[in-house]
């Protein structure tokens, strides 16, 4: 059974505005309309646990599990590639939906350092909001990265944060 066409743009935006507020601080919380409020998981333990469950349930009970996510991708790429699963038949909730993106983009994701804006930055290297700003903000002033010796100069960032997934940093 295919997902209808008010499901498929509802996850669509849902998919977006979650990209883009997947991190926030104390003192704001960004609206998410079509999302619940509490649809992001604080924490890369928690998010790990719930998001492979939900993974594998989604995509279990639909054709393949976690053994199918031996490919890094950006988050525009994931996107389309739940967007795709949607059009084949998968069915969550919007709340469930956007746990799953944010699990497949926080440890199957690649980010294009260079390039990346803070949004994407955190969501795949779990990089506070105020220390993707800051590689953000540095890469403005400073330049280029060439690597990740030269991304971890960026000062008072979680360093630790960079060395947990060295292959999802692109540079070119």
């Amino acid at each position: 059974m295919h997902a209808s066409s008010p499901a498929k743009w509802l996850f669509l935006a849902a998919g977006t505005i979650l990209a883009t507020s997947i991190v926030t601080t104390a003192a704001v919380r960004p609206e998410r309309p079509n999302v619940p409020q509490d649809s992001a998981i604080q924490g890369d333990d928690e998010l790990a646990k719930v998001g492979e469950q939900l993974v594998n349930e989604a995509c279990g009970m639909n054709c393949h599990g976690l053994e199918h996510l031996d490919v890094r991708r950006s988050v525009n790429e994931w996107n389309s590639v739940v967007t795709q699963m949607i059009d084949r038949g998968l069915s969550a909730s919007p709340k469930n939906l956007a746990i799953v993106l944010q699990y497949l983009n926080r440890f199957y994701g690649v980010v294009a350092v260079n390039t990346a804006p803070a949004v994407e930055l955190s969501a795949v290297l779990g990089l506070s909001a105020k220390d993707a700003q800051a590689v953000v903000d540095y890469r403005a002033a400073h330049g280029k990265f060439a690597d990740a010796a030269a991304l971890k100069q960026v000062p008072k960032i979680d360093k630790t944060k960079i060395d947990e997934q060295p292959d999802a940093l692109r540079f070119r």
